[in-house]
């Protein structure tokens, strides 16, 4: 089972523990003997600022993953006692949104947390694609679901889950208003096998954020179907139940933190 430690670099333990006072062998130590004492420690403020408050570019200091953690750390702090969010209402426009409660659901399951965090730094540097596909071309990757191997196949659906999510949440700037064409929202619902009026349902002219409705649709049904096909923890199925929640805390995410770093690594902004 995949932890913080395994995600964090020499550089990263030595990081905290400057800004704690501590040592590096002791800390890594104390994680791996109380692993959920991470939790506390990314949300102190005096880490959160001391990784993201120096002056130098925080990806000098540390690795994609401990500053992508840090960053969803000090979000789901603010969620915790936000009275309401700037939900996305356009390309550059957001409006205060009262309805926070799902949200702060959300980030108060550690599970949930870490998942997004090791989302974001899945996207942050390039790795060997599954398919040969643009692994941020959704359309591409869709059009390997039934023609990868058997044993690719729930893994492909789960990475077409993180691209929805990754998409809606990072950059909805660029995905909320584009409206699916008719052949591209029958193509992509026949991954997971939508009925005629499911993929209508992708199309909505009347709606402001028709990107974002259909990939949280299809974020959703990709995830449940690559967790029914073995595909993931537990937490996939966990996410896809909330997954509008999740797509809000990673807009809170990138509105408050993300976009002022102009972070230089891949389709990380």
């Amino acid at each position: 089972m995949a932890s913080y430690l395994d995600g964090l670099s020499e550089r990263d333990l030595r990081t905290l523990a400057a800004i704690t006072a501590g040592d590096a062998d002791e800390l890594a130590e104390e994680l791996q003997l109380r692993p959920w004492a991470i939790h506390d420690l990314l949300s102190d403020a005096d880490v959160i600022d001391g990784v993201m408050g120096r002056h130098a570019h925080p990806a000098n200091l540390v690795s994609p993953f401990l500053l992508f953690a840090v960053m969803v750390h000090a979000a789901a702090a603010e969620l915790r006692s936000a009275t309401y969010v700037n939900d996305w209402t356009g390309p550059q426009s957001r409006l205060p949104v009262f309805d926070v409660e799902p949200l702060q659901e959300f980030v108060e399951d550690p599970g949930r947390i870490f998942f997004l965090v090791r989302l974001l730094d899945s996207f942050a540097l390039p790795t060997q694609p599954l398919v040969p596909a643009d692994p941020m071309d959704i359309h591409q990757l869709a059009l390997w679901v039934d023609d990868a191997l058997p044993s690719q196949r729930a893994t492909v659906l789960c990475r077409l889950g993180d691209l929805s999510l990754f998409m809606s949440g990072i950059l909805p700037d660029a995905t909320g208003s584009q409206t699916l064409t008719p052949l591209e929202a029958e193509k992509l619902g026949t991954t997971v096998d939508l009925t005629p009026e499911e993929v209508l349902g992708l199309i909505d002219h009347g709606s402001i954020s028709p990107g974002l409705d259909a990939l949280e649709s299809l974020g959703t049904r990709w995830y449940e179907s690559a967790l029914d096909a073995g595909a993931g923890p537990m937490v996939v199925g966990d996410v896809a139940s909330r997954f509008r929640s999740a797509r809000r805390v990673l807009n809170h995410v990138s509105d408050r933190y993300l976009y002022e770093l102009e972070c230089p690594w891949a389709g990380a902004a």
